[in-house]
Order: structure tokens, then sequence, then C-alpha cells
């Protein structure tokens, strides 16, 4: 059997999101059922024969009471705002709750073979005074009381489902936000420093610069990386730092000789792994500032990579003898880099920006979790 067929026999099925869903509710519906049988037999609540009839009516009721709550009273009236549709929504469950056990006991007398007390019980409790009670304020308060008795680990279990579909919900959020941003910083490989490139490398074609070629295989490179290798969650950290090489190959051969552009890299990237394009913003956006620097004027740019096995260390340095605007900060895709950082890193990354009008300074550690190797 071929490998590929051997892991995928040894992996689980991935399950979709209303698979799961219905798997999380049957489960759930188990252990509410559990929770009842226990409930009525209680050693001072402990009925002779059968107690299915009593145990179907509290089940029956608290699946519409679970899904009333999850889906329609919590998102829809009461986290938006909606608090009068929602007590009448509660009220309404008060209500509901009383005609299901109305309705139920009335069946079970008639049809099921129920025991002498528990035929007592539902009837004094859920027959006697019923059209009464539905016309009182106090007798509502004591239905109230006893539906909580019976539905209150329901009601929290309610609660928490709900509180996990909502984080589930942000983490799906937080993904599309995620692949948009990928989406926007790929697109932002950039129009300007393509149109850019692309005049230098005619430029050099015009003259027969022997640089042109080397600008080619860097530019088929840079985009060779950036439209096939990066719909993945990781890549290498190696080849992340080759992408680099290349972008900074480019950007030193397409600028004029006062601007010096250096880069180092110190340790030798093995098996880590990080987001793609996590790097290369902050470095364009460093890049794209020298553009607004007075021809002639002398400016360093110096960038170094320290790979550790387990972390990584981006430092970015541009000085300029010239005043240069103070844009680099607030720059849109600078705050998107640093948002996928916070989003993909929490708590593993260190980020310090110093600017002014003649430096900029960015040092970025990167915890790295220890990841299998990505596929090229």
């Amino acid at each position: 059997m071929p490998e590929s067929d051997l892991g995928a026999a040894g992996r689980w099925p991935v399950l979709g999101a209303r698979t799961t869903t219905l798997l999380l509710q049957a489960l759930l519906w188990l252990v509410l059922a559990g929770f009842y049988v226990a409930w009525n037999r209680r050693p001072n609540f402990h009925f002779d024969g059968p107690i299915w009839p009593l145990v179907g009516l509290q089940m029956g009721y608290a699946v519409l009471l679970f899904n009333a709550l999850v889906y329609l009273i919590i998102p829809r009236w009461l986290l938006r705002g909606h608090y009068g549709r929602a007590l009448l929504g509660g009220v309404a469950l008060l209500y509901a709750f009383q005609f299901w056990m109305y309705a139920g006991t009335r069946l079970a007398e008639a049809y099921a073979p129920i025991s002498p007390g528990l035929r007592r019980t539902l009837h004094g409790f859920y027959v006697e005074g019923f059209r009464a009670a539905l016309l009182s304020p106090g007798q509502q308060l004591n239905v109230f009381f006893g539906l909580l008795a019976i539905c209150l680990f329901p009601v929290l279990i309610s609660f928490l489902a709900y509180a996990l579909v909502v984080d589930r919900r942000r983490l799906q959020l937080e993904r599309n936000h995620l692949r948009l941003e990928l989406g926007y910083l790929k697109s932002q490989i950039n129009p300007q420093f393509l149109f850019h490139t692309l005049g230098s490398l005619h430029q050099l074609t015009r003259t027969r610069d022997a640089r042109a070629p080397d600008m080619v295989l860097h530019l088929a490179d840079l985009m060779r990386y950036t439209l096939y290798e990066t719909d993945t969650e990781r890549v290498l950290l190696s080849r992340e730092l080759e992408f680099l090489a290349d972008y900074l190959a480019l950007e030193r051969l397409r600028r004029p000789a006062t601007v010096r552009i250096t880069h180092e890299t110190t340790g030798l990237p093995g098996p880590q792994q990080l987001a793609p394009l996590l790097l290369h913003p902050l470095l364009e956006r460093l890049c794209a500032g020298l553009d607004a620097a007075p021809p002639g004027t002398a400016v360093t740019l110096h960038s170094t990579v320290a790979v550790q096995p387990a972390a990584v260390t981006f430092t970015l340095t541009r000085t300029s003898a010239a005043a240069l605007p103070l844009t680099y900060r607030p720059d849109a895709a600078v705050q998107a880099a640093l948002r996928r950082l916070a989003l993909l890193y929490p708590g593993r990354h260190t980020v310090a920006l110093t600017e002014d009008a003649h430096r900029v300074h960015l040092r970025l550690h990167l915890q790295l979790p220890p990841d299998a190797p990505a596929s090229r």
C-alpha cells in the first residue's frame, strides 16, 4: 500500500460542522437522560414501576428549552439588546412547560403503564388547578421555581453550549480574517514594487546591463513563492528567508548607489516553520519609505535574522542622512502584520519599534512551535 494510503488510513476522518453538531447534541441528550433517570430515582422521590413516561416528558421539554435558548432567545434577542423579546420568550417557555406537562400527564394517565404513586404525583403537580394557575402570578412563580428544579441542569448546559458555539464561530472568523489578510498581503507584493521592478528591468535590458538576468531570476522566484507556495498555514522558515533574500536582491539592484542594503543570517534553519509572508510586510514598507528620500541621499538599510532551534529574531534598521517622513509605524501593512502576529503567536512574540526622522529600528523575536517539516 502506498505511504499516502497508510497515512490516510491511520487518521480519523474529518467530520463536517453539521455532523459534529449533531453528534455533540446526541451526546448531550444521553448525558441528560442519565441525569433525569438518576434524579427521578433519588431516595426521597422513588416510584415503583417504570419511570420512562416522566423522564420522556422532562427530556422532551429540555430539548425544547435548549434549542429555544441556544438558537433563538440568547443569540437573536438577548445578546442583540432585544430584552423585551427575550423576556417574552422566557414567559412563553414557562407557559410552554405547563402545557407540555399537562398534555403529557393526560396521555400518560390514559395510555402509559405508570404506578399509582407516579400517577398521583403527575396529576397533583401538572393537572390539578392547571387552569387557575395560568392566570395567577403567585402560582406562576411557584411553577417557575419548580421548573428550575427540573431544568436548571439543561439551562446551564445551554449556556455552556452557546459559549462553545460562540467561541467556535469566533475562531472561524479569525481564520477567515487571517486568510483575507494573507490575500491582502499577497496583493501588496506589491503592484507599485512590481511596476518599479519592471521599469528597472526595462532600463537594464535597454542598456544591456549584466544585472538584468539576475533581476529576472529573483523576480521569478519571488512571484512563484507568493503565487504557489503560500496557500498553507505554515511554510518552512528556510523558504521564507530565501524569499526575503530574493526581495532584498531586487531592491539592491533597482536602488541607486547611494542606498546601501545589507542582509545577514546567523544560524542554520532546519525544520522550523512559521506563517507565510509574516516578515515581508515589515521589510517591504521599510524599503518603500526610501522613495521619499531626496535624490543622492545616503541611506543604509540593514537586516539581520538570527535563527535558533525554537525561535527566530528579525532585526531591521534604516538610517538616512536626510529627514524622512514618519510613515512606517502607522502604515496599514505594518499594522496588519502586527495584528497577524498577535493572532497567530499570542504570548510568543515581542516587537520593539522605534522611529524618528533619521532612523527606524524594529526588532521582532518570535518563538516557533515544534512543528514537523512542511512540504515544499
